[in-house]
């Protein structure tokens, strides 16, 4: 096949190839001459002469660092020779394959015209030609490097057009000879592909054309008039029109488009040469992207030379085949050149009917093609219709030629079909009336008829389609209708088009007579056909009922008069009314009725009022539907607002829909508001529903949407009604809360749209008031009332106080929980201590809110938590009036120090309902901190603290005033009120330090007296002032007095009590030991506190709970007092500890707490006198009896007070002696108490006791007193039975590692104890009680589970940060201080650590029953990993100790030699026999245990190989049911050694035991019973010549023959 665009050769090439002159650009031009260039840049100038890219690229990028290095001078200038030589190496280093050396070698030049400037400059015009064929470079890097070099020098278009024309011949003479090159002159065929040939090839003919091109735009072009002439005559340009290469393509064919634009006179020499281009080889070659420059440039050609088109071939025929192809990959500027091209070809010839019929074949075929872009079908049919138009000029058409080339055009638009493939893609319809009118207006034979009969075919045909169209119960039934609309909205548009019908506008076409009178013909008949198919199929066939609407939009004229409307909407048959009303014909109809309004509308309302009652009698599912397509036009709005039952139907339609999600109502919704179908009254009806229905029905978001739907179209509504609008906010701010992500964003958004519209403050400032005046499960938010309040305050139009709660409710609300007694385990937690003990119960019992919102929050605490966040916020306390202030500061304090104790307790029903919960707590934690902060911030403003005297009007007198109004009672207000005091205290202190006449408070106070008056005063200011007090000579009479009335009071007395919890508070301001009261008046107020305790029982809990406090404190000062004071102290804590289950938790917390602290002081105390040690030494039993009692006891809620007490008993109880508790059985079961830390104190004690006991099972079982297997502690077995699996603890249970988990994780490290401490038969024991009963397996699962094994993911130890320290041991009180999650997987690792080391034979058969294949994969690397290395470690150290602790042999016996290779983790045994050692060696495997231990011989001696393997078989199976036990396998492997070598003497012939085939003596002699070996025997027979004894000389029995074989084994 011929290649089109391929080059000739270079005229002077020679053999081989090679050309005898070279070019520029030639590969053979000779180098130049580098022997100048400096020895530090002539190695990268060599380079450039090499032929690897690489190479080329990486010398130009040295030179050009070179070259930036010289430009500024003060390195030396640019040498000569290296700008000679570049001016000699640019021109083909700028055409090279690699991108990366043409982009270097256009920066490399610019950088030398920077450099050598002048130097460089006077060499431009010999390489002008490279640079600017540069800048057309099709790579955009070469391209920017070598425009950004030009634009550099020459940096506006005035100085670039003068630089062109200075330079215009070197540019065209570089043009010329580069155009005349070939892939041969350009490549080395020897190193170089064809497609690198080509590539350069094209490359530089692309360059050479687009210079000249540029040339003829700038030039000055009678002075390169010549140049062009030669270049135009070189035969290559115009073979470039078949290139293989697009851009070559079309930038020769813009080439010859300018040249015929400029200088035409050029060209004309070459005509001959360029028509066969371009005629010939150009149009039967691909033309793909070039295919419209090339018809641009035959166009403008044909125009000026049309002789070149010659006159032996029809110009069509010429161009027939190239415009079969289609337009190539053009864009629809080739069908418009195409056109162009058309309108002025030659009349070489006249056009017969048959080239026109081939031509308009060929064009189809073009518009047709598969690769031809749909967006070119407009521009490539009208080009078409013009070819037609052209030909129905030139010759004489006939009918069949119109229906052969222009009639299934129609046919195709209105309908597609299979059978016109060639016609896909027709044209839009305006390029029909043109088509048409040029048909019609032609006179040619049969042609008027011919035009009447395709009409009528089409309308019959699209009648047809009509008439089959599938009816509603097929399942294309849809499909069918739909292709019968679009046919009849395409037959519509066209009709339009032609008749020149659109809205309002009509034009007069008088000479179109016939085919306006035929159209409208035709299309009166499709309309009938349509009216009447829909009459005969009860309007079910919603597609003629569509093609009915397409008429009356599209051509009115034809079908709006009232007879017609009559028909189609015959309203004296009720019957046929109902059944179009239900029919999916209803909304084309309707909107036939709304375009026939405007000219007939006497009609419209009561056609329209009649469709309306009819629909509102069909039943429930239709009539939504129905109503929605009536009221969905403009026309319909007045007649809707003014039928009656219309507007009852939709009222209730919006109301109940609200609860549904129905797409028909939301479309009836919004085509009620959007066509104004709603009259006023009953839009305000509709909202105010849909406003009440707002957070009340389940889904809400569907109201939003409705009311969206009002804001967004009638927003007046809205905003017109206050107290609508009020109440609408206040729900929405409600519902932006709420869990549910789209209800909120919805109602933010609907909120915001409100906002556009209102512009008032009020609402808002009520709205807040009213949420926290008042509360339910309804309320909004706080986070909402912020918002709220921000905005507000943003405004700057409202008094702030307005935006905070009412101080009067919040004291109301506050005081229904200020009835109730408080805890009094909260005196463990609380500065104000035994104060709680005092408070007198209220003649009313309290009454618990039921006021809560949705988050369980009462009233007080929803004020307190948003009063903090304003405040937190910006809010000044300043800015509020003054006597707000205070009030506002003390319910903020009262709420805090409430809400505080609450949190302590995690009791429900207080201000928040659930503080348990992890949200709600976090809540109450900020409200505590927020309200500390803000007193703090308010005291650390008071810098006359220091100097106030209570007397004063500032703010924190003020405060304390108030609070010391409050607290002058034992009621609940009032012991939080001095707590709220105490903290006020505190904080003024730590800021700015102790005020100055402290003394002077005191005395016009009047507190510091034990009364039920003034003692909660008191107690607040000692305990809030602190140390300070320490110096306070007030302070020190009043514990000075109280001690005082301490000695004779008795424990009946309420002011015992009193004086002894305001004593306590004293006493805690001094430091240990250094109480202001003479030691004899202390130690008297001990005997009379002893005395108490001879009566226990007359003693209450808050008095048993403050005496053991004040003896604590007295200790230090009374411990070397001699009597009975110690014995019957220790005795009564005895009695409280063992009567403490008598009473609830609360009310023994306290005693139980103050006792332990008291006895852990008499226990610890240095110098104790002898009474002490002897009470404590007679006591002990009794004390560690009941402290264990203590533990025992049920703890039925776990609150802060109780985690205090029981830490405190854990470290009692970890001091108790272990032979004090001779039975560990009732321990076991508090391991599985719910209490951490007596789950702690058991476990720590069993840790402990455990070793001891399992030795002393040990020794029972080695004396044999027991004949039962040794068992597990059955109590202990059964914390094992409920194991934790991980569906009864999910992930966000198990981070915070759950009591039971402990427990069971904790049960398992004390079996593992069990097992540290027993001897071998009991630890076999233990392992078959765990096999037996399977506890090991569910272990291991939920081990693998937790750690992620199971999901393939195993736990990473080093990044958890679990050493091989963690891994070995568990120490519960570390482990206890770490994050709850590394606690549990810190155990579990240390569990399954144990499991390997004590009971691998069970692991490694869970292991093989295994199911998941992915756990198994998981497990075995992990173990391998972290494990394996320890556990061989430890059996390799266990080795070692076995060997130190052997006993030396008997004498008969030798010694086992055991070797220890911890790094090759084996073990060698050797046992000497007569001189020779029978060695075995024990290999143990990375995965081990998983993997068994291997066992081989390295040496066999005195035994057989049968025997010698069997003794290596029975210790490796020794070691494998041992647990793994290397020791036990050398144990068994020196009895068998031992037991053969039993009895054993030497040969009486050899003098050894052993021979020289490994066998010992066997062959006796009956006589003198010595033993011989048999091949001794056998040698001795051979060399006497007799069978007799070598000793007695007696006849020894025939043995057999010695046999070669023997021999050869000797």
């Amino acid at each position: 096949m011929k290649r089109h665009g391929k080059p000739k050769p270079a005229l002077g090439t020679g053999f081989g190839g090679f050309s005898t002159s070279s070019t520029a650009l030639s590969y053979i031009t000779p180098p130049p001459d580098l022997s100048n260039i400096p020895q530090d840049i002539v190695v990268p100038f060599k380079n450039l002469t090499k032929k690897d890219s690489i190479t080329k690229s990486k010398a130009l990028e040295e030179i050009v660092s070179y070259v930036q290095n010289r430009s500024d001078g003060k390195n030396g200038e640019i040498e000569e020779p290296i700008l000679e030589a570049w001016a000699q190496l640019y021109a083909q280093a700028s055409i090279d394959n690699s991108r990366r050396v043409r982009e270097l070698s256009h920066i490399l030049l610019i950088e030398l015209l920077k450099a050598a400037k002048q130097r460089m400059a006077k060499r431009i015009p010999a390489m002008v030609g490279p640079w600017l064929a540069g800048t057309f470079d099709r790579d955009r890097a070469v391209s920017r490097a070598a425009t950004d070099g030009f634009s550099t020098f020459l940096d506006t278009e005035e100085k670039a057009s003068k630089f062109w024309r200075r330079c215009q011949v070197q540019i065209l003479e570089y043009a010329t000879e580069a155009i005349k090159e070939t892939p041969g002159t350009l490549s080395d065929e020897r190193v170089s592909t064809k497609e690198d040939a080509d590539a350069k090839y094209y490359r530089v003919m692309g360059a050479s054309l687009s210079l000249v091109l540029n040339l003829l735009k700038k030039a000055e072009i009678s002075e390169v008039q010549d140049g062009l002439a030669e270049y135009f005559a070189v035969e290559s340009v115009w073979n470039m029109a078949a290139s293989e290469d697009a851009f070559v393509r079309r930038t020769l064919f813009q080439l010859l488009q300018a040249s015929l634009d400029v200088t035409p006179v050029s060209l004309k020499p070459n005509l001959a040469q360029i028509g066969r281009a371009l005629l010939s080889d150009s149009l039967k070659c691909s033309q793909s992207t070039s295919a419209a420059d090339l018809l641009k440039a035959l166009a403008t050609l044909t125009k000026t030379f049309p002789e070149v088109w010659g006159t032996k071939k029809h110009p069509l025929q010429r161009v027939q085949p190239f415009v079969e192809k289609g337009s190539q990959g053009c864009s629809w500027v080739y069908w418009e050149e195409l056109d162009r091209l058309l309108s002025v070809l030659p009349e070489t010839k006249p056009t017969s009917i048959e080239i026109a019929t081939h031509f308009l074949v060929s064009l189809r075929q073009g518009i047709s093609n598969r690769e031809e872009p749909r967006a070119n079908s407009l521009y490539a049919w009208a080009c078409y219709i013009n070819a037609l138009e052209r030909f129905l000029n030139s010759v004489t058409p006939t009918a069949q030629f119109l229906e052969k080339h222009f009639y299934p055009l129609t046919q195709q638009y209105l309908h597609q079909t299979a059978e016109l493939k060639a016609w896909t893609s027709p044209p839009q319809p305006r390029l029909f009336p043109k088509a048409w009118r040029i048909v019609a207006r032609h006179s040619g034979p049969n042609i008027q008829t011919s035009i009447v009969e395709e009409w009528q075919r089409l309308s019959d045909s699209l009648v047809s389609r009509m008439s089959i169209s599938l009816p509603e119960v097929s399942k294309e039934y849809q499909k069918s209708q739909q292709e019968l609309a679009a046919d009849g909205e395409r037959w519509f548009i066209l009709v339009e088009a032609i008749l020149g019908e659109s809205r309002g506008q009509t034009e007069e076409r008088s000479d179109d007579t016939l085919l306006r009178t035929t159209v409208t013909s035709s299309s009166s008949k499709v309309l009938h056909a349509a009216l009447d198919l829909l009459q005969r199929r009860n309007y079910k066939p919603f597609g003629a009922a569509s093609l009915l609407q397409s008429g009356f939009k599209r051509c009115p004229n034809l079908f709006a008069s009232e007879d017609q409307i009559h028909l189609l909407f015959p309203l004296q048959k009720p019957d046929q009314i109902k059944t179009l009303v239900t029919s999916p014909s209803l909304p084309y109809l309707v909107s036939c009725l709304e375009m026939a309004a405007s000219k007939l509308p006497h009609h419209f309302n009561t056609i329209w009022e009649t469709l309306v009652d009819s629909a509102l009698e069909c039943d429930v599912a239709s009539r939504a539907t129905a109503i929605l397509h009536l009221i969905s036009t403009h026309s319909a709005a007045l007649p809707a607002q003014h039928h009656h039952l219309l507007q009852e139907y939709l009222i209730s339609n919006w109301l109940d829909s609200s609860q549904s999600t129905s797409s028909i109502s939301s479309d009836l919704h919004k085509a009620a508001l959007n066509f104004d179908a709603l009259d006023s009254n009953s839009t305000k009806t509709v909202t105010a529903g849909l406003v009440r229905q707002l957070g009340v029905l389940p889904d809400s978001g569907l109201v939003l949407d409705a009311l969206r739907l009002i804001a967004d179209k009638k927003p007046n509504v809205l905003s017109q009604d206050h107290d609508l609008h009020v109440d609408l906010v206040t729900r929405l701010l409600s519902l932006v809360e709420v869990s549910d992500q789209s209800v909120s964003e919805k109602a933010t958004a609907l909120r915001a749209r409100l906002d556009q519209q209102s512009t008032g403050l009020r609402p808002l400032v009520r709205i807040i008031q009213e949420n926290l005046d008042d509360v339910d499960a309804s309320s909004l938010g706080i986070d909402i009332l912020l918002q709220q309040a921000a905005a507000t305050l943003g405004s700057g139009d409202l008094p702030v106080e307005e935006l905070f709660p009412s101080s009067n409710v919040w004291m109301t609300e506050l005081s229904s929980f200020l009835r109730d007694v408080p805890n009094p385990s909260l005196s463990l937690t609380s500065s104000l201590g035994g104060a709680y003990f005092l408070v007198e119960k209220p003649q009313n019992p309290s009454v618990s809110s039921s006021k809560r919102d949705r988050k369980g929050r009462s009233i007080p605490a929803r004020m307190a938590l948003y009063t903090t966040k304003l405040l937190s916020s910006g809010v000044q306390v300043s800015s509020l009036p003054e006597e707000f202030q205070v009030e506002l500061l003390y319910l903020l304090s009262l709420t805090a120090e409430l809400a505080a104790d609450q949190l302590t307790l995690m009791e429900a029903n207080g201000l928040w309902d659930q503080p348990a919960k992890e949200e709600i707590a976090a809540e109450i934690e900020e409200c505590v901190t927020l309200g500390q902060k803000t007193i703090s911030s308010i005291i650390s403003g008071a810098k006359d603290w220091r100097g106030l005297d209570l007397t004063g009007s500032s703010l924190v007198e003020r405060l304390i005033k108030i609070m010391l109004q409050q607290i002058n009672n034992l009621s609940p207000m009032a012991l939080y009120s001095a707590k709220a005091l105490s903290a006020l205290l505190e904080t003024s202190v730590e800021a700015h330090g102790p005020p100055l006449k402290l003394e002077d408070w005191f005395g016009k106070l009047g507190i510091m007296r034990a009364t039920p008056h003034t003692i909660f005063a008191a107690i607040a200011f000692i305990t809030g002032l602190g140390e300070a007090l320490a110096s306070s000579k007030a302070v020190t009479i009043l514990c000075t007095r109280l001690m005082s009335e301490m000695v004779g009071a008795l424990p009946s007395q309420d002011k015992t009590l009193y004086s002894l919890v305001l004593l306590n508070t004293c006493m805690s301001v001094f430091e240990t030991g250094g109480l202001p009261v003479e030691n004899r008046k202390q130690i008297m107020a001990l005997k009379t506190m002893t005395s108490w305790m001879n009566t226990p029982d007359e003693m209450s809990t808050e008095l048993a709970a403050e005496t053991c406090k004040a003896v604590h404190r007295m200790f230090p000062s009374v411990k070397n007092a001699y009597g009975p004071y110690w014995e019957q102290i220790i005795e009564y804590c005895v009695f409280l500890w063992s009567g403490a289950a008598q009473y609830p938790a609360d009310e023994r917390l306290p005693y139980i707490y103050s006792s332990l602290k008291m006895m852990s002081a008499l226990e610890t105390a240095t110098d104790a006198n002898d009474d002490l040690v002897e009470a404590l030494a007679g006591h002990s039993d009794s004390t560690s009896k009941a402290l264990i009692g203590l533990l025992k006891l049920p703890r039925d809620v776990d609150t802060q007070p109780c985690q205090i007490v029981d830490e405190l008993l854990c470290r009692v109880v970890d001091k108790i002696p272990l032979e004090h508790l001779k039975d560990l059985s009732e321990l076991f079961g508090l391991v599985a108490s719910e209490s951490r830390a007596i789950q702690t104190a058991a476990f720590g004690f069993l840790h402990r006791a455990l070793p001891a006991a399992q030795q002393q099972i040990g020794v029972e079982v080695l004396l044999d007193k027991t004949d039962i297997d040794a068992r597990l502690p059955d109590e202990l077995l059964s914390l094992l039975l409920d194991a934790p699996t991980l569906e009864a603890y999910p992930d966000d249970l198990l981070v915070h590692f759950p009591t039971p988990v402990r427990s069971y994780l904790l049960a398992w490290h004390l079996i593992f104890d069990a097992y540290n401490a027993a001897p071998l038969k009991v630890r076999r024991d233990y392992t078959e009680c765990l096999k037996t009963e399977n506890y090991i397996g569910p272990l291991l699962e939920f081990t693998f589970d937790v750690l992620g094994h199971s999901a393939a993911h195993p736990l990473n130890l080093e990044k958890e940060g679990l050493t091989e320290d963690h891994i070995r041991s568990y120490n519960i009180k570390l482990a206890d201080a770490e994050p709850e999650e590394r606690n549990m997987h810190w155990l579990l690792v240390h569990i399954f650590y144990m499991v390997l080391r004590h009971t691998p034979g069970l692991f490694k058969a869970w292991f093989l029953a295994c199911r998941s294949k992915q756990t198994k994969v998981a497990v075995e690397p992990w173990m391998v990993k972290y494990f394996s290395p320890l556990i061989i470690s430890e059996a390799m150290d266990e080795v070692n100790e076995w060997i130190e602790t052997q006993e030396p042999p008997a004498a008969d016996e030798n010694e086992l030699v055991v070797r220890v290779s911890k790094t090759g983790k084996e073990v060698t045994a050797g046992y000497e026999i007569d001189e020779e050692i029978a060695s075995i060696v024990i290999r143990v495997p990375p995965a081990y245990p998983l993997e068994t231990v291997s066992v081989a011989g390295l040496h066999r001696v005195a035994v057989s190989e049968k025997k010698w393997q069997s003794w290596i078989m029975a210790t490796q199976g020794v070691i494998t049911f041992a647990n793994g036990s290397i020791t036990d396998g050398l144990v068994a492997f020196r009895r068998n050694i031992v037991g053969a070598l039993k009895g054993q003497t030497e040969c009486a012939i050899c003098y050894a035991i052993v021979s020289s085939d490994k066998m010992l003596p066997d062959k006796k002699c009956g006589t003198c019973n010595h033993l011989f070996h048999r091949l001794c025997l056998y040698k001795w027979f051979q060399s006497s010549s007799q069978n007799s004894c070598p000793l007695c000389r007696n006849p020894i029995d025939y043995l057999g023959a010695d046999t070669k074989s023997r021999r050869g084994a000797a």
